[in-house]
């Protein structure tokens, strides 16, 4: 009973939505509910209500009672309140607000390259059910090999936007990570696939794309400006882009209040959405909205998570796969993002000097950093089972190493050796740093390992030679494996 009154309180509310009987959750800010609610696609977030809910069944109030129960306290005194009833001229931001919905139930197909008879070619592997089969098999688009298992994409290259409308329209489709497009017109349909077109819904402008590119911005730097605006171009009932376009200071501001009221996102979320707005109006706006006038939310000074070298160990020691003990073991022995790992080569391994080459990192910039001893003898007996062909670790149907494959190997490994400390696969970077710090080494080569600029202005002309970097113990090769 006392644990009980110890736990914070998540309230429940009968609520209708969109003629729809539901249940709205609501709560003090507490990390622990919010986690448990990502954890489950069933309970939704509603932009109208400002809460999270879910569509009432018979059982539903149990399964909430089963899911939160060691979390919170579900407490059911409002289960029947209602609101009073208001005017439907509610005067402020929060009357203007429509929320960007997302498909869901479409299964999902990976397009991926591949060589036959010395033809670069496009594919895919999905057993369809008997009513797509028809559709695909009918729309001269494919062919099957029942040899490989596959289906080839056989349509010309000119033809290539009119394939991936047909597979959009009927699944989700996502790309291998060597399969890339650089047509922005593909780029934008893959990229909108999941969103529900109602009558006012307003795509990235093609404009805004091509400048990205043109201006040489990284894949991830594109993909997730395009997400942040067409998240702002969406929000606003019955406005044209044309009205948009026009908007000022005042508006903006206001978008981000509402939004962090609404559903309270990270400082860091919220600045890089008003860095991709400023950069939407320069190119469709024609005007530069000075940086001093948009208010930036206080960036969180929080603390990185670090796993301690017990439990790299503990890590480490349950991975029974000579890829993925590899795999991990390198990304903290060498302080590397996960970015970083699934891009490397064989011949990115520097041997005889301990050394680890970097490609073209974060910013665009070439580095090296660590190669443990250690590191060197699991990635041998990885190698003596399995011989990738392009990449230092690639995947199935070869290619680079998936990261959401690294994150569910961490995240077993961590189940397996009862490890509860919070953290990802970034965490293990961070972990890289703070051990070399308590080892002694000096700020200034851990800056040169990881890649980061320098902080300081005087900082900017210390050089750190690769002869330092070889004489420097990596904390890989301090664990016993």
């Amino acid at each position: 009973m006392e644990q009980v009154m110890n736990l914070p309180h998540l309230f429940l509310n009968r609520v209708t939505l969109d003629g729809a009987h539901c249940i709205k959750l609501y709560f003090y800010n507490n990390e622990a509910i919010k986690r448990r609610i990502s954890q489950n696609e069933w309970i939704c977030y509603s932009m109208e209500l400002g809460a999270w809910y879910t569509v009432e069944y018979s059982n539903t109030i149990a399964l909430l009672q089963d899911l939160f129960e060691d979390v919170a306290h579900v407490n059911l005194s409002k289960l029947d309140w209602k609101r009073l009833e208001v005017s439907q001229k509610n005067i402020g931001a929060m009357n203007a607000w429509k929320e960007l919905y997302l498909r869901k139930g479409f299964d999902v197909i990976t397009l991926f390259p591949y060589l036959m008879e010395g033809r670069s070619l496009i594919g895919f592997k999905h057993h369809f059910e008997r009513k797509h089969y028809a559709e695909v098999r009918g729309s001269g688009y494919f062919t099957y090999h029942p040899a490989n298992r596959l289906w080839e994409i056989t349509a010309k290259e000119g033809r290539l936007y009119d394939v991936l409308v047909f597979l959009t329209d009927r699944f989700t489709v996502k790309l291998n990570a060597d399969l890339h497009i650089s047509d922005l017109k593909i780029k934008r349909l893959l990229l909108e696939q999941s969103y529900v077109k109602d009558f006012d819904y307003k795509s990235c402008p093609p404009e805004f794309l091509i400048y990205l590119q043109s201006q040489n911005y990284s894949d991830s730097t594109l993909v997730t400006y395009h997400n942040l605006v067409v998240r702002f171009l969406n929000a606003f009932k019955g406005k044209s882009q044309e009205d948009i376009n026009h908007f000022g200071i005042s508006e903006i501001n206001q978008y981000h209040e509402v939004w962090i009221q609404r559903s309270a996102p990270g400082p860091s979320l919220i600045n890089q959405s008003v860095n991709a707005i400023k950069m939407f109006y320069k190119v469709m706006g024609k005007k530069t909205l000075m940086l001093e006038q948009v208010t930036r939310p206080m960036r969180n000074k929080v603390l990185p998570g670090v796993y301690s070298k017990e439990e790299i160990q503990g890590i480490v020691g349950q991975l029974a796969n000579p890829k993925h003990k590899a795999l991990l073991f390198l990304i903290y022995s060498a302080g590397l993002r996960i970015s970083e790992v699934i891009n490397l080569r064989k011949e990115d391994l520097m041997r005889d000097r301990g050394l680890l080459f970097i490609r073209k990192s974060k910013g665009r910039k070439d580095r090296y950093t660590k190669l443990a001893a250690n590191a060197i003898q699991l990635i041998d007996a990885y190698l003596r089972e399995d011989a990738p062909k392009q990449y230092l670790f690639e995947g199935q149907y070869g290619g680079r190493y998936s990261a959401t494959s690294i994150r569910n190997v961490l995240h077993e490994a961590k189940r397996k050796a009862g490890i509860t400390t919070r953290g990802s696969v970034h965490t293990l970077r961070h972990s890289f740093a703070t051990h070399l710090l308590e080892n002694g080494t000096d700020l200034r080569y851990i800056q040169e390992l990881l890649g980061h600029e320098s902080s300081k202005t005087t900082e900017i002309y210390t050089h750190v030679s690769n002869l330092n970097l070889s004489k420097i113990t990596s904390p890989g090769d301090l664990i016993k494996i």
